[in-house]
């Protein structure tokens, strides 16, 4: 009766975040507002954080410069971060070759991303301040779309705006698996940018400098300076929108252990930063960031930690029920009847089998949304498959891995 409870629990708030979702899309859809054309173009500075990129630098300094925006408004700062390849030799290579102007700013010891962006930050001349990852590249026309966006009458307060995030890599299972969650991410993100609860940015944001400069630049000692900037913006009563024309594409793992070390890195900095700002949860001050986001997001987080303990209760009480019985019985539990599909269909739990079908639905059909509203072609095969239903198990032992390693104060580390 309780695990019955639980799992219409869980599904009926699964639902009602579902619809919502579709209502939210549907409306932003229907009133959407055009882009406006640059008058002018504001002077952005673009600070790559690089630490061991040498097979990926060129290509990056290459997408920056050819954006389709003038290269004397653009002030191209590379922080190498005390790197240990040839990251300095690939980019003096690229100057040399494209005689493109680079600032080259080296560390004798490596402060990471956080350290990196802010030596940037420090002298940094332009209006914006825009963030590009050592391993992204973004279309040309990024960099025009998201800059308007500070300048509608509207966005006066608005400290960032993020762009869509896809996969550049998709090569083995492993990072095939990974583009259902990035695609679900950008969706995710564009309908949170319309309910005005966004509250994460990411590998390619653009900030207003003044605003970076005064809530005093990123935190250096975060495991996800992305998601704290992003925690205290909104903490300072700026806001971040989305910027859903144009795209960028970053590296993804390639190994089990590669992701599975990402993602307790992320579902750290999710434990720390959420705690560092807990007082925003059900703060009215924060609108329905603090008063239903931020709630359901831990309501999500304590769902996981129940759901991994129930899952492992049931494992466990049948294998000790499969021991009892062959003990009892001996081998004589191996002498049963191939029930009928009569017989099979009416001992099914349809308690939890019907809300559970109803969710998946939902969410299958929010994963054909997600994938409409980037422009990719579903491609659903076996790698679809284990992220659905096999990885979400591989989630939850995540995050029990980083909350423990929280608990216990292990070192934050990269």
């Amino acid at each position: 009766m309780i695990f019955n409870l639980y799992i219409w629990i869980l599904c009926f708030v699964s639902a009602f975040v579902s619809i919502l979702w579709l209502i939210l899309n549907y409306y932003s859809n229907k009133y959407k507002k055009e882009i406006s054309l640059l008058n002018n173009h504001p002077f952005v500075t673009v600070a790559v954080p690089a630490f061991n990129e040498q097979e990926v630098i060129a290509s990056t300094l290459r997408s920056i410069f050819n954006q389709d925006y003038p290269k004397d408004k653009l002030e191209v700062i590379v922080v190498n971060d005390n790197s240990s390849d040839d990251t300095i030799k690939e980019i003096n290579k690229f100057v040399k070759e494209t005689n493109f102007n680079v600032k080259l700013i080296n560390h004798n010891k490596n402060k990471g991303k956080g350290g990196a962006l802010n030596t940037a930050l420090k002298i940094a001349k332009g209006e914006f301040f825009w963030v590009y990852d050592a391993d992204s590249i973004s279309s040309k026309d990024l960099l025009k779309n998201m800059v308007p966006y500070f300048y509608y009458p509207e966005n006066k307060d608005v400290g960032a705006v993020v762009a869509i995030t896809l996969i550049k890599n998709t090569g083995n299972w492993i990072e095939k698996m990974q583009v259902l969650e990035y695609v679900m991410a950008a969706f995710t993100r564009k309908l949170m940018g319309s309910a005005d609860i966004l509250h994460i940015t990411n590998a390619l944001s653009l900030f207003r400098t003044k605003i970076l400069k005064e809530i005093k630049g990123f935190d250096e000692e975060n495991l996800t300076e992305d998601f704290e900037i992003a925690m205290r913006l909104r903490y300072n009563n700026y806001r971040i929108v989305m910027c859903e024309e144009g795209r960028f594409h970053t590296s993804v793992p390639k190994k089990i252990r590669s992701v599975w070390r990402q993602r307790v890195r992320w579902f750290r900095g999710f434990i720390y930063n959420n705690n560092k700002y807990k007082s925003m949860i059900l703060n009215k001050k924060f609108g329905l960031l603090g008063l239903f986001q931020i709630p359901l997001e831990i309501f999500i987080l304590l769902a996981v930690f129940f759901s991994i303990g129930l899952f492992f209760y049931h494992v466990y009480d049948l294998i000790y029920d499969f021991i009892y019985r062959l003990i009892i019985y001996r081998l004589g539990i191996l002498d049963f009847d191939i029930p009928t599909i009569q017989q099979f269909i009416l001992n099914l739990n349809w308690l939890i089998i019907f809300p559970t079908i109803v969710v998946l639905l939902l969410g299958l059909y929010l994963y054909h949304s997600a994938h409409k509203y980037v422009g990719e072609k579903w491609k659903f095969y076996i790698p679809s498959l284990l992220y659905l239903f096999v990885y979400p198990l591989f989630r939850s032992l995540q995050w029990i891995h980083a909350f423990a390693l929280e608990l216990i104060g292990a070192k934050r580390k990269w």
